[in-house]
């Protein structure tokens, strides 16, 4: 009996020395994961870090009137930093690639971008946009003083314009709209359908357009060099709309204005065709009508103020 209560009376004891020992060993594994983990941080702080590794001279190139200088400002401070507060941004295999990109992109006439790494050699190559047409608040000021940005074929204004004299570019305006950069001028169909038009006038009827002009009511004016206007319909059919104004052209009465000029050609109500030849046409002839015809329909024209 003795024997046996002295075994019971140890069991606890036993068990609170066995526990101990079990957070003993959990603390010292703790200790040495802690140490490992301290181990490798520092590894990677201090391999990181290593000139071997990390990025060190960076070049630009590309574009012709893109400021270089300003890109590489912006691919550095892309660099500069770390991850984590451990892996520098610019040790060579985890360079910020994309925020470069994004970086480049914010310099005024940066369309696109390409970086290569070769070693700690970074090369950044930038293309520029190229301006097809200018953005302006007002098409009237044709010596360069009013507000202009420079668009791309598919409408993008990236970047202002500086004054430009004569007809150097094609202009657009949007009343009721001031150009803004860093923003589309029209949707690509309405910049294709402008151009397309432009160039069939061109083309057909030897009249080059200056600028094109969006109204707030969905109307487009087409003012010609040397002169006159052709009004449209934003959403007209160009082939119906030209073969109304070659009908025009092409007839007796009025085949004189292609060359002799006019103020406006009206084309925005399908086949009546509107036409003021000179501002003091009433004076002169008072009111006249004819009728010019295509091969499938007839053009009934009518002069007015």
């Amino acid at each position: 009996m003795a024997a046996w209560g002295t075994i019971n009376r140890q069991g606890p004891f036993r068990d609170r020395r066995a526990r101990g020992r079990m957070r003993l060993r959990r603390m010292r594994r703790m200790m040495l994961m802690g140490l490992l983990c301290a181990g490798i941080a520092a590894g990677v702080v201090y391999g990181t870090r290593l000139r071997t590794f990390n990025i060190s001279t960076v070049t630009v190139t590309g574009g012709v009137t893109v400021d270089l200088a300003a890109v590489e400002r912006k691919v550095q401070s892309a660099l500069d930093g770390s991850y984590f507060f451990l892996i520098p941004r610019r040790f060579s295999y985890t360079y910020p690639h994309d925020s470069i990109v994004s970086a480049a992109k914010e310099v005024t006439r940066v369309q696109d971008v390409v970086v290569e790494r070769t070693g700690t050699a970074l090369s950044v190559i930038v293309t520029e946009y190229m301006p097809y047409a200018l953005w302006c608040k007002s098409i009237d000021s044709v010596e360069g003083d009013s507000h202009c940005l420079f668009v791309t074929e598919e409408g993008w204004a990236f970047a202002p314009a500086p004054s430009l004299r004569g007809a150097i570019l094609l202009r657009y305006a949007t009343e009721g709209r001031e150009p803004q950069v860093q923003t589309m001028l029209a949707p690509a169909d309405y910049m294709k359908a402008t151009r397309d038009f432009a160039a069939a006038l061109a083309e057909k009827h030897g009249l080059s357009v200056s600028a094109i002009v969006e109204t707030p009511d969905g109307d487009v004016r087409y003012r010609l060099r040397g002169g006159g206007e052709l009004l449209l319909k934003r959403d007209a059919d160009i082939g119906d709309v030209l073969g109304n104004l070659g009908a025009l052209l092409s007839s007796d009465e009025f085949k004189h204005i292609s060359t002799d000029g006019f103020v406006y050609i009206d084309l925005r109500f399908g086949d009546k065709v509107f036409v003021k030849e000179s501002k003091d046409e009433i004076e002169q002839t008072g009111s006249a009508s004819t009728t010019a015809t295509t091969t499938t329909v007839s053009v009934p024209v009518r002069t007015t103020e």
